[in-house]
């Protein structure tokens, strides 16, 4: 059996000598990815930047537990398996990465900046954005890893069968980490909100750098506009629970919460007044044919026009055409169904245990959160997407209060283990399903649930 220490996994010295050397190799290894000058030198270096960002980290942390390596490798055996070529990269994907802020502000155009910031303005390799997208997905993976498993870790005995399945009904569900490995969801900027949700869920109780959430927010709502929808509640909840749980710096984390909500009403209305004043080119046709010369990357100028110049009015118009009750990303909702049941009554049960009035209101929300979240399936049509986040958003807010040792929540988790143990055969078998079922897409479900379907709709007529 698999034994390593936990704790002090460096001694002090060698700890210090690795934090130092790797932030220093890091630093020099994010230079030369700048200062390279072509794509194989840049690939190199942005994975060996990548690399030594993950011994930073557990450097810094000093620890390594089974359970992280067991879900990293869980995670690292399906990138390898759904993870698509780069000439089958989505093509609404690839358009992304092409519009940087350099032609106006996007409604998704910060993780295009980037890459033109690394590229220094240059040629977009479509091999350079594939390896761009596969390197932080392996550190996203990484850190959701990392995560998990020290919760799992440093669960007491009395949740520890809750906290174990809980996990692996996370690593296993449809709309699991996995889900942006597969062709159509690979490259999605939604991830990188997901990684910058985490960093605020560290950060959010330290007195100094939490000042820095309000920024983050505001990166995350360069990651796409469509987050007002989820991850930006998501932050405001976390933002509400300390303002009123951290009684001796509560005055700073209100502060934190005003500026964040300032941040993100100021952000939406500069967008809807101005995005289009600060557009260098006019229309869709003249963007495409500066961006022919400028990539290698699949995309095309109906895409092109969608993300950039598309108004409401044009993504209701492409609702209408596909959204009826054959539509198949009714599928992709229909198969969280269950998910979204049990979280709804993980809340209200944590409301009915809770005493106090104030939390009784922030656990409320997560519960009526759903009904926000509906609103999105009524103007876009990528349901799998908005499912994968909606998911999200619950998984890590349970996650967060586990990891605080909120009582309430803890309360509620160790009631739920002999509900647990009870039917823990049939878990099981529904953990087999869904990996076998494998996560939902962009829109609807794997091709092997849609034979699945097709199948038994056949017995049925």
């Amino acid at each position: 059996m698999l034994q390593i220490n936990v704790n002090n996994l460096f001694p002090p010295k060698t700890r210090k000598i690795l934090i130092f050397t790797s932030a220093f190799i890091s630093f020099i290894c994010f230079n030369l990815l700048l200062h390279s000058v072509n794509d194989s030198s840049k690939i190199l270096f942005l994975y060996l930047f990548n690399a030594f960002i993950m011994l930073l980290v557990i450097s810094y942390k000093n620890s390594v537990n089974k359970y992280e390596i067991a879900i990293f490798a869980f995670f690292c055996v399906q990138l390898f398996a759904y993870t698509p070529a780069p000439d089958d990269m989505d093509i609404l994907v690839s358009t992304s990465y092409l519009l940087s802020y350099r032609y106006g502000v996007s409604s998704r155009g910060l993780i295009a900046t980037i890459v033109d910031f690394v590229l220094n303005g240059g040629f977009i390799s479509k091999y350079f954005i594939w390896h761009f997208i596969y390197s932080s997905t392996i550190f996203i993976t990484f850190i959701i890893s990392v995560l998990i498993g020290a919760i799992i870790q440093n669960a007491k005995d009395e949740i520890k069968i809750f906290i174990l399945f809980f996990s692996l009904l996370y690593l296993t569900c449809f709309t699991s980490l996995s889900a942006y490995y597969t062709s159509g969801n690979f490259g999605r900027t939604e991830i990188f909100a997901f990684l910058l949700v985490l960093a605020i869920a560290f950060i959010i109780n330290k007195p100094i750098i939490s000042w820095f959430i309000p920024l983050f927010t505001l990166f995350i709502l360069g990651t796409h506009l469509v987050q007002l929808f989820f991850y930006i509640p998501l932050i405001i909840i976390l933002l509400l629970y300390n303002a009123k749980e951290l009684s001796t710096k509560n005055k700073q984390i209100i502060s934190i919460l005003i500026i964040t909500i300032i941040v993100i009403i100021t952000v939406f209305l500069l967008y809807v007044s101005f995005s289009r004043k600060t557009f260098t080119y006019q229309n869709a046709a003249e963007l495409f044919a500066h961006l022919k010369t400028k990539t290698n990357l699949e995309f095309n100028e109906h895409l092109l026009h969608m993300t950039m110049f598309g108004g409401l009015e044009d993504h209701l118009r492409g609702w209408k055409n596909l959204v009826n009750l054959k539509y198949i990303g009714n599928i992709s909702i229909l198969m969280n169904v269950p998910l979204i049941i049990m979280f709804i009554i993980f809340w209200i049960k944590c409301i009915k245990a809770e005493t106090e009035k104030i939390n009784k209101f922030i656990f409320s929300l997560p519960a009526v959160i759903f009904i926000y979240h509906s609103f999105v399936f009524f103007l876009f049509y990528d349901f799998g997407r908005w499912m994968i986040m909606i998911m999200n958003f619950q998984f890590i807010l349970v996650f967060y209060f586990i990891h605080i040792k909120n009582k309430t929540i803890i309360s509620v988790a160790q009631s739920l283990n002999p509900l647990i143990k009870k039917y823990a055969f049939f878990i099981i078998i529904a953990y087999f399903i869904m990996i076998t079922m494998e996560p939902i897409k962009q829109i609807g479900p794997s091709l092997r649930t849609m034979h699945i379907i097709k199948f038994l709709l056949t017995v049925i007529n």
